[in-house]
């Protein structure tokens, strides 16, 4: 049995990854600062990346961390990146034999800060000397409503002109991982050696305003449905489809079958 380590496993792509993981038959121990609320069946530890307190007990024992850490504020941030380099140090003294990190698609093309921290966070990865796995994914299911809910407050629902997504489960994401998890051996890593990125995709690519219409029917979110053009780097990312991978269309659940799960108040 692989005793296998999810960091930012309370989280939502980590939740998802826990499950898979333990599913397969994995031993697994969720990673947070304050030991959070793992999926059953799994197994609480808790340490503090940033600081690294608790990382060489909470990592004793354990064959492959999965990373699903997140940090879009600035003031999370640095769990991406100080985070890493205390997690992949901790990991290497303990004698973990894989890790696998879960990235976004063309990050190292993204304009934000937090794009520039997640690149780091790859960098600090593929320079880690461990059998190394990155898997970049598109935007989740939940991205879109996400952006809107704040705004659907006040009645408005934005959706940003020429720009599409490719939305993906992150159970789909999950099964990604997983088999990053149970890959064979890499042959050599003597040299920090990282095979290149796997790439996963949403089964489809919509159009924003389609996104968003699909999830005010299936939400019963009332508002306009406002076409808004985004200014700045991020808009230039998303016109020019930076975030999209045509040639990648891995997962198996639908936007429309994803918002027919979801609970509605």
């Amino acid at each position: 049995m692989t005793t296998v380590l999810v960091a930012g496993g309370t989280g939502e792509a980590g939740r998802a990854a826990v499950a898979e993981l333990l599913g397969r038959g994995h031993d697994v121990r969720v990673l947070s600062r304050h030991g959070g609320t793992p999926v059953p069946g799994s197994h609480p530890v808790a340490a503090d990346l940033v600081s690294g307190s608790g990382l060489a007990d909470a990592l004793a024992g354990v064959d492959v961390v999965v990373d699903t850490t997140d940090g879009k504020s600035r003031r999370a941030r640095p769990v991406l990146t100080t985070g890493a380099a205390n997690l992949l140090a901790a990991a290497e003294a303990v004698g973990v034999a894989r890790t696998v990190l879960l990235s976004i698609v063309n990050v190292d093309r993204g304009p934000l800060a937090y794009y520039r921290a997640k690149a780091e966070q790859e960098r600090r990865y593929r320079a880690a000397r461990l059998d190394t796995r990155i898997v970049r994914a598109t935007q989740f299911h939940s991205f879109v409503p996400m952006l809107c809910a704040p705004a659907a407050r006040v009645g408005l629902l934005p959706a940003f002109t020429h720009t599409a997504f490719q939305p993906i489960d992150v159970r789909d994401v999950a099964r990604a991982l997983a088999d990053a998890t149970d890959a064979p051996a890499l042959a050599d890593i003597t040299d920090g050696v990282a095979q290149a990125p796997e790439v996963v995709g949403g089964p489809e690519i919509l159009p924003m305003h389609d996104i968003v219409r699909q999830w005010k029917s299936a939400a019963g979110v009332r508002g306009v449905v406002a076409p808004i053009r985004i200014p700045g780097g991020l808009g230039r990312f998303w016109r020019a489809g930076e975030n999209l991978v045509p040639e990648h269309r891995d997962g198996a659940i639908t936007f429309a079958q994803w918002l027919a799960e979801q609970p509605r108040d």
